[in-house]
Protein backbone atom coordinates (compact mmCIF):
# COMPACT_ATOMS: atom_id res chain seq x y z
CA UNK A 1 0.00 0.00 0.00
CA UNK A 2 1.04 3.69 0.73
CA UNK A 3 4.64 4.18 1.24
CA UNK A 4 6.63 7.08 1.69
CA UNK A 5 10.30 5.28 0.29
CA UNK A 6 9.25 7.46 -3.12
CA UNK A 7 10.16 10.56 -1.18
CA UNK A 8 13.76 9.07 -0.39
CA UNK A 9 16.86 11.49 -0.67
CA UNK A 10 19.43 11.27 -2.90
CA UNK A 11 22.56 13.13 -4.29
CA UNK A 12 20.33 15.76 -6.86
CA UNK A 13 17.44 16.05 -4.26
CA UNK A 14 17.55 19.48 -2.31
CA UNK A 15 16.53 19.87 1.41
CA UNK A 16 12.73 20.10 1.21
CA UNK A 17 12.34 16.81 -0.50
CA UNK A 18 14.93 15.49 2.39
CA UNK A 19 12.66 17.48 5.00
CA UNK A 20 9.61 15.88 3.80
CA UNK A 21 11.08 12.33 3.67
CA UNK A 22 11.98 12.53 7.07
CA UNK A 23 9.45 13.66 8.45
CA UNK A 24 6.76 12.02 6.64
CA UNK A 25 8.58 9.19 8.46
CA UNK A 26 8.04 10.94 11.87
CA UNK A 27 4.50 11.04 10.94
CA UNK A 28 4.10 7.45 10.23
CA UNK A 29 6.11 6.48 13.73
CA UNK A 30 4.40 8.81 15.38
CA UNK A 31 0.99 7.79 14.06
CA UNK A 32 1.90 3.66 14.48
CA UNK A 33 2.83 4.25 18.07
CA UNK A 34 -0.35 6.02 18.98
CA UNK A 35 -2.62 4.46 16.95
CA UNK A 36 -1.17 1.01 18.38
CA UNK A 37 -1.66 2.79 22.04
CA UNK A 38 -5.64 3.60 21.13
CA UNK A 39 -6.48 -0.02 19.09
CA UNK A 40 -5.02 -1.47 21.99
CA UNK A 41 -7.58 -0.03 24.38
CA UNK A 42 -10.03 -0.01 21.85
CA UNK A 43 -9.74 -3.80 21.79
CA UNK A 44 -9.17 -4.54 25.75
CA UNK A 45 -11.77 -2.11 26.86
CA UNK A 46 -14.87 -2.84 24.02
CA UNK A 47 -13.85 -6.22 23.61
CA UNK A 48 -12.94 -7.16 27.45
CA UNK A 49 -16.23 -5.68 28.84
CA UNK A 50 -18.31 -7.84 25.85
CA UNK A 51 -16.32 -11.21 26.62
CA UNK A 52 -17.50 -10.70 30.41
CA UNK A 53 -20.74 -9.67 29.25
CA UNK A 54 -20.17 -6.20 30.24
CA UNK A 55 -21.21 -4.67 26.98
CA UNK A 56 -23.24 -1.67 28.39
CA UNK A 57 -20.15 -0.32 29.66
CA UNK A 58 -19.29 1.03 25.99
CA UNK A 59 -21.48 3.52 27.10
CA UNK A 60 -18.55 5.24 29.64
CA UNK A 61 -16.77 5.64 26.49
CA UNK A 62 -19.06 7.59 24.29
CA UNK A 63 -23.19 7.73 25.55
CA UNK A 64 -25.85 5.61 23.66
CA UNK A 65 -23.65 2.85 21.81
CA UNK A 66 -25.07 -0.15 23.68
CA UNK A 67 -28.33 -0.72 23.80
CA UNK A 68 -30.49 -3.95 24.37
CA UNK A 69 -33.31 -2.74 22.45
CA UNK A 70 -31.61 -2.61 19.31
CA UNK A 71 -29.61 -6.07 19.36
CA UNK A 72 -28.31 -4.76 15.47
CA UNK A 73 -26.61 -1.72 16.42
CA UNK A 74 -25.01 -3.31 19.18
CA UNK A 75 -23.88 -6.04 16.77
CA UNK A 76 -22.62 -3.17 13.94
CA UNK A 77 -21.00 -0.97 16.56
CA UNK A 78 -18.91 -3.77 18.00
CA UNK A 79 -18.04 -4.89 14.16
CA UNK A 80 -16.73 -0.74 13.97
CA UNK A 81 -14.49 -0.95 16.91
CA UNK A 82 -12.89 -4.48 16.29
CA UNK A 83 -12.14 -3.69 12.99
CA UNK A 84 -11.46 0.15 13.43
CA UNK A 85 -8.79 -1.32 16.39
CA UNK A 86 -6.84 -3.86 13.89
CA UNK A 87 -7.10 -1.18 11.63
CA UNK A 88 -5.10 1.55 13.77
CA UNK A 89 -2.89 -1.46 14.89
CA UNK A 90 -1.68 -2.92 11.70
CA UNK A 91 -2.47 0.42 9.38
CA UNK A 92 1.11 1.80 9.93
CA UNK A 93 2.43 -1.41 8.79
CA UNK A 94 1.38 -1.05 5.26
CA UNK A 95 3.41 2.17 4.89
CA UNK A 96 6.48 0.92 5.54
CA UNK A 97 8.25 0.68 2.34
CA UNK A 98 10.71 -1.69 3.46
CA UNK A 99 7.99 -4.29 3.84
CA UNK A 100 7.19 -3.96 0.93
CA UNK A 101 10.01 -4.48 -1.19
CA UNK A 102 11.45 -7.23 0.78
CA UNK A 103 8.26 -8.96 2.13
CA UNK A 104 5.20 -8.32 -0.67
CA UNK A 105 3.25 -11.00 -0.02
CA UNK A 106 3.11 -10.57 3.35
CA UNK A 107 2.35 -6.77 1.99
CA UNK A 108 -0.08 -7.79 -0.62
CA UNK A 109 -2.04 -10.35 2.74
CA UNK A 110 -2.06 -7.42 5.01
CA UNK A 111 -3.55 -5.03 2.45
CA UNK A 112 -6.52 -7.36 1.71
CA UNK A 113 -7.25 -7.97 5.47
CA UNK A 114 -6.51 -4.07 5.88
CA UNK A 115 -8.83 -3.40 3.43
CA UNK A 116 -11.95 -5.62 4.03
CA UNK A 117 -11.33 -4.48 7.97
CA UNK A 118 -11.91 -0.94 6.43
CA UNK A 119 -15.02 -1.86 4.84
CA UNK A 120 -16.58 -3.93 7.71
CA UNK A 121 -15.46 -1.11 9.90
CA UNK A 122 -17.36 1.14 7.55
CA UNK A 123 -20.46 -0.37 7.11
CA UNK A 124 -20.72 -1.60 11.00
CA UNK A 125 -20.88 2.39 11.58
CA UNK A 126 -23.08 3.09 8.86
CA UNK A 127 -25.37 -0.35 9.98
CA UNK A 128 -25.31 1.37 13.63
CA UNK A 129 -26.33 4.93 12.34
CA UNK A 130 -29.10 3.16 10.15
CA UNK A 131 -30.44 1.17 13.14
CA UNK A 132 -30.23 3.48 15.98
CA UNK A 133 -28.97 7.05 15.15
CA UNK A 134 -26.16 8.57 16.68
CA UNK A 135 -26.57 10.41 19.68
CA UNK A 136 -25.69 13.55 17.98
CA UNK A 137 -29.08 13.71 16.05
CA UNK A 138 -29.31 14.46 12.27
CA UNK A 139 -26.03 16.45 11.48
CA UNK A 140 -23.71 13.64 13.59
CA UNK A 141 -25.69 11.08 11.99
CA UNK A 142 -25.00 12.87 8.54
CA UNK A 143 -21.13 13.57 9.61
CA UNK A 144 -20.71 10.26 10.42
CA UNK A 145 -22.43 8.58 7.73
CA UNK A 146 -20.33 10.35 5.03
CA UNK A 147 -17.48 8.77 7.28
CA UNK A 148 -18.51 5.58 6.93
CA UNK A 149 -19.09 5.78 3.23
CA UNK A 150 -16.22 7.32 2.30
CA UNK A 151 -14.58 4.32 4.41
CA UNK A 152 -16.10 2.07 2.31
CA UNK A 153 -15.05 3.30 -1.02
CA UNK A 154 -11.33 4.37 -0.07
CA UNK A 155 -11.26 0.48 0.58
CA UNK A 156 -12.76 -0.57 -2.59
CA UNK A 157 -10.65 1.68 -4.68
CA UNK A 158 -7.48 1.37 -2.91
CA UNK A 159 -8.38 -2.72 -3.56
CA UNK A 160 -9.14 -2.60 -7.18
CA UNK A 161 -6.27 -0.54 -8.01
CA UNK A 162 -3.62 -2.62 -6.70
CA UNK A 163 -5.62 -5.88 -8.15
CA UNK A 164 -5.53 -3.81 -11.83
CA UNK A 165 -1.39 -3.32 -11.00
CA UNK A 166 -2.15 0.75 -11.09
CA UNK A 167 0.34 1.29 -7.85
CA UNK A 168 0.44 5.05 -8.26
CA UNK A 169 -3.73 5.10 -8.09
CA UNK A 170 -3.09 2.22 -5.23
CA UNK A 171 -0.78 4.23 -3.23
CA UNK A 172 -3.04 7.58 -3.26
CA UNK A 173 -5.97 5.65 -2.17
CA UNK A 174 -4.36 3.72 -0.06
CA UNK A 175 -2.92 7.30 1.80
CA UNK A 176 -6.63 8.53 1.73
CA UNK A 177 -8.24 5.17 3.62
CA UNK A 178 -5.39 5.52 6.29
CA UNK A 179 -6.06 9.13 6.54
CA UNK A 180 -10.05 8.17 7.04
CA UNK A 181 -8.76 5.07 9.86
CA UNK A 182 -7.33 7.23 12.24
CA UNK A 183 -10.01 9.49 12.34
CA UNK A 184 -12.15 7.88 15.36
CA UNK A 185 -8.88 7.90 17.24
CA UNK A 186 -7.97 11.61 16.34
CA UNK A 187 -12.22 12.27 17.31
CA UNK A 188 -11.40 11.41 21.26
CA UNK A 189 -7.93 13.43 21.10
CA UNK A 190 -9.86 16.75 19.62
CA UNK A 191 -12.19 16.61 22.34
CA UNK A 192 -9.85 16.05 24.92
CA UNK A 193 -8.08 19.63 23.67
CA UNK A 194 -11.04 22.06 23.14
CA UNK A 195 -12.26 20.62 26.54
CA UNK A 196 -8.40 21.46 27.95
CA UNK A 197 -8.27 25.02 26.09
CA UNK A 198 -11.86 26.12 25.80
CA UNK A 199 -13.79 24.15 28.58
CA UNK A 200 -17.08 23.08 27.24
CA UNK A 201 -17.83 25.75 24.83
CA UNK A 202 -20.05 25.10 22.08
CA UNK A 203 -20.34 21.48 23.32
CA UNK A 204 -23.76 20.05 24.83
CA UNK A 205 -25.00 16.43 26.53
CA UNK A 206 -26.42 15.55 23.33
CA UNK A 207 -23.50 16.18 21.35
CA UNK A 208 -26.07 18.98 19.39
CA UNK A 209 -23.77 22.33 20.32
CA UNK A 210 -22.29 23.66 17.40
CA UNK A 211 -18.93 22.47 18.15
CA UNK A 212 -19.99 19.15 18.47
CA UNK A 213 -21.57 19.87 14.84
CA UNK A 214 -18.38 21.40 13.47
CA UNK A 215 -16.65 17.57 14.91
CA UNK A 216 -19.09 16.02 12.81
CA UNK A 217 -17.34 16.36 10.18
CA UNK A 218 -13.74 17.95 11.21
CA UNK A 219 -12.63 14.19 12.52
CA UNK A 220 -11.73 13.12 9.33
CA UNK A 221 -12.07 16.10 6.36
CA UNK A 222 -9.32 17.85 7.44
CA UNK A 223 -7.39 14.26 7.44
CA UNK A 224 -8.14 13.67 3.95
CA UNK A 225 -7.18 17.58 3.04
CA UNK A 226 -3.76 16.23 4.31
CA UNK A 227 -3.56 13.48 2.89
CA UNK A 228 -4.25 15.21 -0.63
CA UNK A 229 -1.41 17.66 0.00
CA UNK A 230 0.81 14.33 0.96
CA UNK A 231 -0.19 12.63 -2.52
CA UNK A 232 0.53 15.91 -4.35
CA UNK A 233 3.51 16.84 -2.92
CA UNK A 234 4.62 13.49 -4.03
CA UNK A 235 4.39 14.17 -7.66
CA UNK A 236 5.69 17.78 -7.46
CA UNK A 237 9.52 18.10 -8.46
CA UNK A 238 12.20 17.29 -5.74
CA UNK A 239 12.78 20.68 -3.36
CA UNK A 240 9.50 22.54 -4.40
CA UNK A 241 7.67 24.63 -1.90
CA UNK A 242 4.69 22.95 -1.95
CA UNK A 243 7.04 20.02 -0.82
CA UNK A 244 8.14 21.98 2.09
CA UNK A 245 4.54 23.55 2.57
CA UNK A 246 3.50 19.93 3.02
CA UNK A 247 6.57 18.66 5.46
CA UNK A 248 5.68 21.98 7.64
CA UNK A 249 2.14 20.86 7.99
CA UNK A 250 3.39 17.23 8.75
CA UNK A 251 5.73 18.11 11.37
CA UNK A 252 2.87 20.00 13.12
CA UNK A 253 0.86 16.86 13.22
CA UNK A 254 3.65 15.09 14.77
CA UNK A 255 3.71 17.56 17.47
CA UNK A 256 0.08 17.22 18.16
CA UNK A 257 0.03 13.20 17.46
CA UNK A 258 2.98 12.96 20.21
CA UNK A 259 1.61 15.53 22.61
CA UNK A 260 -1.89 14.08 22.50
CA UNK A 261 -0.67 10.54 22.88
CA UNK A 262 1.05 11.38 26.11
CA UNK A 263 -1.49 13.21 27.18
CA UNK A 264 -4.70 10.61 26.35
CA UNK A 265 -2.33 7.02 27.35
CA UNK A 266 -1.85 8.40 31.23
CA UNK A 267 -5.44 10.17 31.75
CA UNK A 268 -7.65 7.97 29.27
CA UNK A 269 -6.45 4.53 27.47
CA UNK A 270 -4.22 3.41 30.02
CA UNK A 271 -6.84 3.09 32.99
CA UNK A 272 -9.63 2.25 30.20
CA UNK A 273 -7.13 -1.00 29.52
CA UNK A 274 -6.94 -1.83 33.03
CA UNK A 275 -10.52 -1.38 33.00
CA UNK A 276 -11.39 -3.15 30.51
CA UNK A 277 -9.61 -6.18 31.80
CA UNK A 278 -10.25 -5.81 35.44
CA UNK A 279 -14.01 -4.68 35.10
CA UNK A 280 -14.00 -2.13 37.04
CA UNK A 281 -15.83 0.98 36.00
CA UNK A 282 -13.65 3.70 34.61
Amino acid sequence: MATVASLASGPGREWPSRALFWIARLLVAASWISGVLFGVYILLFFGGTALTGAAERWNESLPGLHDGTTPLAVVAIGAHFLTGGLLLVLGPVQLIGAIRRTAPALHRWLGRFYVAAAAIAGVGGVGFILAKGTIGGTVMNLGFGLYGLLMVLCAALAFTHARSRRMEQHRAWAIRLFALTVGSWLYRMEYGFWFLTAGRVGHMDGFSGWFDMVMAFAFYLPNLAVAELFIRARRTSPGSAEQLTTAAVLLAASAFITIATWFFTIRFWGPGMASGLSGAPL
